[in-house]
């Protein structure tokens, strides 16, 4: 993977992304150990606190992406979104819809929808603007999303499971047929959040070579023509995450 690789690529390569509270004092911290540990991508969370990230710190968060390749996220109010440059956005269960979305955060920033029901996956998939999924908790839901988006299957939109996921359970999330996760406190509370984020990308890498469809995932990825469609793919030189 190179630096020329856009945004869109890269959101299908991913396997692991890191939340971090948007209100945590040790976010800057927790997002380069996230990064030097793996993690494809830090999303900081605005979502459980009304406390927002400050310009520093978000700006911080941005370079430690660009010198990782990884990616920014923002879960959180789609008002908050213009102002972050995030990578990829995820809008929470209540918020507005993607194509209002759509037109404030421009053509390449990728949307995604957490999901707390099937129906809720059901509708995400459906639209065009959705181009990722944070599923979960719950075995239910992530059979769910397996049937209907095959992590194995190139032409599925890229879907992560959330929500207590930890380094005890995820054997158990990946028997579900998931292959993407999206962690927390597993991370962030660990006493060495790098090597936490080590240990669950290791584990995820060992889930795709160990399954062989996998192969034709990582193939796509770099073909325009597989069949996916997510936001147009983007080049973009720099990777920010500001207010």
């Amino acid at each position: 993977m190179t630096a020329l690789l856009g945004i869109a690529t890269r959101l299908k390569l991913a396997r692991l992304i890191q939340i971090v509270p948007a209100g945590s004092p040790r976010v800057r911290p927790l997002a380069a150990a996230g990064f030097s540990g793996g993690a494809d991508i830090v999303m900081l969370d605005e979502t459980r606190s009304p406390a927002r990230a400050e310009a520093s710190t978000l700006a911080a968060v941005g370079a430690v992406a660009r010198e990782t390749q990884g990616l920014t996220g923002h879960l959180g109010l789609p008002q908050r979104f213009a102002g972050s440059y995030a990578d990829v956005v995820c809008l929470p269960p209540e918020a507005d819809d993607a194509a209002r979305v759509r037109s404030v955060v421009g053509p390449w920033v990728q949307i995604g929808r957490r999901c707390l029901s099937t129906e809720a996956i059901d509708a995400a998939l459906a639209d065009p603007e959705i181009g990722f999924l944070l599923v979960g908790p719950g075995r239910d839901l992530l059979l769910h999303a397996s049937a209907v988006a095959p992590p194995s299957d190139p032409a599925s939109r890229p879907w992560f499971a959330v929500g207590g996921v930890t380094h005890t359970s995820l054997d158990a999330v990946l028997r579900t047929g998931a292959r993407r996760v999206a962690v927390g406190g597993a991370i962030v509370e660990a006493s060495d959040p790098e090597a936490a984020a080590h240990a669950f990308k290791e584990r995820l890498r060992q889930a795709w070579q160990d399954d062989p469809a996998m192969e034709a995932v990582t193939m796509a990825a770099f073909n325009p023509g597989a069949g996916l469609t997510l936001a147009p793919e983007a080049d973009p030189s720099t990777t920010e995450l500001r207010p």
